[in-house]
């Protein structure tokens, strides 16, 4: 019979597998570690993005800041403009108010009537004037009462003068100024 010693064989076969299982284990060792690097290399460069994001949004963000301040700024600016222009609106609504009252009295005054002065006081009209006679106040009085302008209409003083040798009337009314627009129409008339 033959004898066929397969010692040596096994043992070069054992010795073949051990060899590629530590290669096998050293290759999966050195990928784990590429790997591993890899991904720490990739979290510290996202990391640094990250950073330069933060750094970059904080910029924007103080840039920001800046901007709400000016708009707040602004705001004040415009709140303090509103408020002259309501006062300058005021001041041409009285501006305009007083034009309208001298020109309806205008409209109103019979030719035998002269005025020597108006006064304003709180509300009321103080006028005072000259008239040629007493019948001439009271149409005058009369037409004042009728207008949608004025109201309450009080005669306080009437006395006879004589002025250039001429006998007149003087007169002082007071009137109270209602808030009514008047427009005048291409007549010139009154109308309300």
């Amino acid at each position: 019979m033959i004898r066929i010693n397969l010692i040596p064989y096994r043992t070069a076969r054992r010795q073949q597998q051990i060899v590629q299982h530590l290669t096998a284990f050293a290759a999966v060792v050195i990928v784990g570690i590429l790997c591993t690097l890899g991904a720490h290399t990739y979290a510290s460069l996202q990391l640094a993005d990250l950073k330069e994001e933060t750094m970059l949004l904080q910029k924007q963000n103080q840039d920001l800041k800046q901007k709400i301040g000016k708009i707040e700024n602004l705001d004040h600016l415009r709140a303090d403009v509103e408020r002259k222009l309501k006062i300058v609106d005021r001041l041409q609504e009285g501006r305009f108010h007083s034009l309208k009252t001298l020109h309806e009295i205008a409209l109103l005054i019979p030719e035998n009537v002269w005025l020597n002065q108006i006064s304003e006081q709180g509300g009321s009209l103080l006028l005072t004037g000259q008239a040629e006679s007493n019948k001439a106040v009271a149409i005058f009085m009369r037409k004042l009462d009728q207008s949608p302008m004025f109201t309450d209409v009080r005669l306080d003083v009437i006395s006879r003068v004589v002025v250039n040798n001429l006998p007149v009337r003087k007169f002082s009314l007071k009137v109270t100024r209602k808030e009514v627009t008047i427009t005048t129409s291409s007549t010139g008339k009154a109308a309300s």
